[in-house]
């Protein structure tokens, strides 16, 4: 039970979760002694991290960690220096991939005798902490504005989402270092080197947005929303729309690839993909009913060739070979090519199970027809639920891409 006192003077903290993106998928494959050896890495990482930027570490539980700052400034810093340990000692070492997500809020919590806390700042945290991908920092909108313009980082915002249980929804923002590529390879929202099973975001990251990325509902279980209004931001800050109701499209907008009955909660990010000329990230619509992968982004491409080589990046970095295994509701693991129908392609496709995610990442080609576009799609669902992703894509895939 809380003190009389703290109950009626509660101060403002901020809180950082981390968590490790595909320990359990890594821990299946690998093992409980490789999976050992990753938690202490995990776990000495950030300890001192907290500690350097005068934080105090509340509890570590093998791949997550708590940790309580006084300053929401010095609780992004120590995000920064933790991913920044995170890419050092995953490089030299690919046999413990730290690919962590980091989420941060900020709010009065009340401090318990057993030394925890309870306030809605620890729940929105852990839904950001849900939503980021390996290698990235998502905290919410209130928290950087008590931290303010932090020299040598930048905020981007990724609009608005309704994060479960969660009553308002919540703006998200994404940091990043300024000397960070303006391009970024947005696989990272879904990619993961073989080892783990999970996003990527050094090396060749692959950027979300998001997003994931980026940047939106992955885990968690939350389904996006529209935005409620315009929203000032802070300086410093790239802003992205927010999802809203449907827009009309222009013919040469990556929106107008879209059908109107699907891109509801869509948006197009300021920066795309590397490679890619336009990015548009997609989440449930608020209400929705039927189903909808938990986040899926499309990304135009200049050409045919600039296409499959993005594709093909990743179905090496995925170890999935030209026509070999199955994407269905049975198997999921393989890459094959698709068409349209009986002399009519379509372009190709791959899947892998991302953690506990599934994935599956697609191409929608041009092959000389005129309505149709360049593009590179991919979809994820959390809870490994293939079944229902692989029914989504069946349907969605030969809608995506064309104009008219």
């Amino acid at each position: 039970m809380s003190s009389l006192s703290e109950e009626h003077h509660t101060p403002v903290r901020t809180f950082l979760i981390a968590y490790i993106r595909g320990y359990t998928r890594f821990t299946e494959e690998y093992g409980d002694e490789a999976s050992a050896r990753l938690t202490a890495k995990f776990s000495d990482i950030v300890r001192e991290g907290v500690q350097v930027r005068g934080g105090t570490l509340i509890e570590i539980r093998g791949d997550e960690a708590l940790a309580v700052f006084d300053s929401a400034r010095q609780a992004i810093r120590s995000a920064v220096d933790l991913q920044s340990q995170f890419a050092e000692e995953t490089d030299p070492d690919s046999d413990l991939p730290l690919r962590v997500g980091i989420g941060i809020d900020s709010g009065e919590a009340i401090k318990l005798e057993d030394g925890a806390f309870r306030g809605a700042a620890l729940n929105i945290a852990a839904r950001l902490c849900a939503l980021a991908h390996g290698g990235e920092i998502i905290v919410s909108d209130g928290t950087s504005h008590l931290a303010g313009r932090l020299p040598g980082l930048r905020y981007i915002d990724r609009g608005r989402a309704h994060l479960k249980g969660i009553a308002d929804t919540v703006r998200l923002i994404r940091v990043a270092p300024e000397e960070e590529p303006s391009q970024k390879w947005i696989f990272m929202v879904f990619g993961r080197p073989r080892s783990l099973g999970w996003p990527v975001f050094l090396g060749v990251v692959l950027i979300a947005a998001a997003t994931a990325a980026a940047v939106v509902y992955l885990t968690s279980g939350s389904k996006g929303e529209p935005s409620s209004g315009a929203t000032g931001s802070q300086p410093g800050t790239s802003t992205e729309p927010a999802p809203g109701s449907v827009q009309e499209a222009a013919a040469g907008d990556i929106m107008a690839l879209i059908p109107a009955s699907l891109r509801k909660a869509c948006v197009k990010q300021s920066v795309p993909d590397i490679g890619a000329v336009a990015t548009a990230v997609c989440l449930p619509p608020s209400g929705a009913t039927g189903f909808y992968p938990d986040r899926w982004q499309v990304s135009t491409y200049p050409s045919g060739a600039a296409v499959r080589a993005a594709y093909h990046t990743e179905r090496r970095r995925q170890k999935l070979g030209r026509n070999s295994g199955k994407c269905n509701s049975l198997s999921w693991g393989g890459e094959s090519a698709w068409a349209h129908g009986p002399g009519k392609p379509g372009g190709r496709r791959l899947c892998y199970f991302d953690g506990d995610d599934a994935v599956i990442v697609w191409t929608h080609e041009r092959l000389g027809q005129p309505n149709h576009r360049d593009i590179l799609a991919i979809a994820r669902e959390g809870g490994s639920d293939h079944v229902r992703l692989i029914g989504w894509w069946t349907y969605a895939h030969h809608l995506i891409g064309k104009v008219g």
